[in-house]
């Protein structure tokens, strides 16, 4: 299905916590009346209604997969055992550490499904049975980084939004960089 640019979305309600965040005004007293004296929301509050652009919303989705694929998650420095409540709560946060792990194909074997798990795990807004992720096997091991493709739909109202990016690993930092979202 082809669709414009254009399209405005229904926008998701962590911008508009995003939105008081940017501008810094959570401490700001507000209290806007109306004629007859009732309480009037903030122009942020009411954005909730309004419309968002893909554009925006793969921006947003870009920032929060990074912060989500760059944390290091509590299972990399605690041994969870049994406590899989634990281990499936925002406790755990992040992806298991991978700053160590050597590039060659052993070290890297395993990374792709931790990706997965992750995105699935944390990530709401990409739908579940759409989410793909395959290692890149057009970048070279010596270029000291591997490169996953990350396919998937992300929800939207009132329509899904097909989004396509890289996690490229870089050798040494273990840091990922999203790109191309």
């Amino acid at each position: 299905m082809s669709r414009k640019k254009s399209v405005s979305l229904r926008i998701p309600l962590m911008s508009a916590f995003r939105a008081g965040a940017e501008a810094k005004d959570a401490r700001k007293a507000v209290d806007l009346r109306d004629e007859a004296g009732e309480r009037v929301l903030a122009g942020r509050l009411v954005t909730g209604r309004a419309a968002i652009s893909e554009s925006r919303l793969r921006s947003e989705l870009s920032r929060d997969l990074s912060t989500l694929l760059n944390t290091v998650n509590l299972e990399s420095s605690f041994d969870l055992g049994p406590n899989e409540a634990v281990r499936r709560s925002i406790l755990n946060y992040g992806l298991p550490d991978i700053a160590h792990r050597t590039i060659d194909e052993a070290g890297i074997e395993n990374i792709d499904q931790e990706i997965k798990d992750a995105l699935l795990l944390f990530e709401p807004r990409l739908v579940r049975h759409s989410l793909h992720v395959e290692r890149d096997k057009s970048i070279a091991v010596h270029e000291l980084a591997v490169r996953f493709i990350v396919r998937a739909d992300m929800v939207a109202d009132p329509v899904n939004v097909p989004v396509e990016f890289f996690a490229e690993m870089q050798a040494g930092s273990g840091k990922i960089m999203v790109s191309r979202l």
